[in-house]
């Protein structure tokens, strides 16, 4: 059903809007506020690039499920991998970061648009939701920026 995709599309596409804007409004200051403290340690900025860094790895994972693979390796350690990644945008602009979020979130919309209503239903691994459908990983890549900002936010104190 091309409106199931058509769906899953419009969302990524208004996620990423909210997202850009949201980002792009902080403050240097605000940027720099610690929002996780524990075993991960990011700041404000270092959640973008979170964003960033976990969506690229997913066009792996999706191109991997949509070649007939089993998707995530079970001896994938996603805190390593969100323990390293975010760090290496450090040296980025925030208009840097923003952009590539941008274009990370393009690349995801192309793939979907390629897919067929048979395609969102194949399943495998994800590294952190465990066996699932396709469907379902590509929705948690507007699910999941959701989350981190409404955790940003209570940083913030909105």
């Amino acid at each position: 059903m091309a409106d199931r995709r058509q769906a899953i599309i419009t969302e990524l596409e208004k996620a990423a809007e909210e997202t850009v804007d949201f980002f792009a409004a902080l403050t240097p200051a605000q940027l720099e506020r610690p929002v996780y403290t524990d075993s991960i340690q990011w700041n404000v900025r270092q959640v973008l690039a979170h964003l960033v860094t976990i969506e690229k790895s997913m066009h792996w994972l999706f191109r991997n499920l949509l070649d007939g693979g089993p998707g995530a390796p079970e001896d994938f350690d996603i805190d390593r991998f969100n323990r390293r990644q975010p760090a290496k945008l450090d040296h980025l602009a925030l208009a840097e970061v923003i952009d590539q979020f941008r274009g990370v979130r393009t690349e995801t919309i192309a793939i979907v648009a390629g897919m067929t209503d048979a395609d969102l239903n194949r399943e495998g691994r994800h590294p952190f939701h465990g066996h699932g459908r396709l469907e379902r990983f590509i929705r948690w890549a507007y699910e999941h920026q959701r989350f981190h900002i409404n955790d940003v936010r209570q940083v913030l104190g909105e």
